[in-house]
């Protein structure tokens, strides 16, 4: 029996949206997100807009099926209440071509996060960060109360 080899992390970006190509290929990340401003609610809760983490993974000895998703994660180290996505299963076989990386787009939708500060998203495979299993760290948010303007 083949020993399972998970995918190494690449690369992982948290932008607005991500455009595909003819082939469902992700082609152009739109606005990569450092910091956002979002207005809290009466309970001082800031819900994020949508938002999505691209993701390239090595998979060129990557085998065995195993499944994904992202938590959104205080500074800390806490993953914050519904910062899970849903799991995504991959199968990976091995890739003969090394100059084509695996590439995955995971929506965030609902984020609320509970108070201004840093929040760090981990692509995790199967029970494990792979942000710490790697040099690549996890992605990073600021997050900051906006101020209502004058005339809304």
């Amino acid at each position: 029996m083949a020993a399972r080899l998970p995918p190494a992390l690449n690369l992982a970006v948290l932008c607005s949206d991500v455009e595909f190509d003819g082939n469902q290929r992700p082609f152009s990340l739109n606005e990569p997100q450092y910091a956002i401003g979002v207005l809290p609610d009466e309970h001082g809760r800031l819900s994020a807009p949508e938002l999505t983490l691209y993701v390239q993974l090595d998979d060129e000895h990557a085998l065995g099926t195993f499944w994904f998703l992202i938590e959104a994660r205080t500074a800390s180290g806490f993953v914050i209440p519904g910062g899970r996505t849903a799991r995504t299963e991959i199968t990976f076989t091995g890739n003969p071509d090394p100059m084509v990386p695996f590439e995955h787009a995971f929506d965030l939708r609902d984020l609320v996060f509970p108070e201004p500060g840093w929040y760090h998203f981990h692509v995790v495979c199967n029970h494990t960060s792979l942000n710490e299993r790697s040099a690549f760290p996890a992605s990073r948010l600021r997050v900051v109360p906006a101020e209502r303007s004058a005339r809304g």
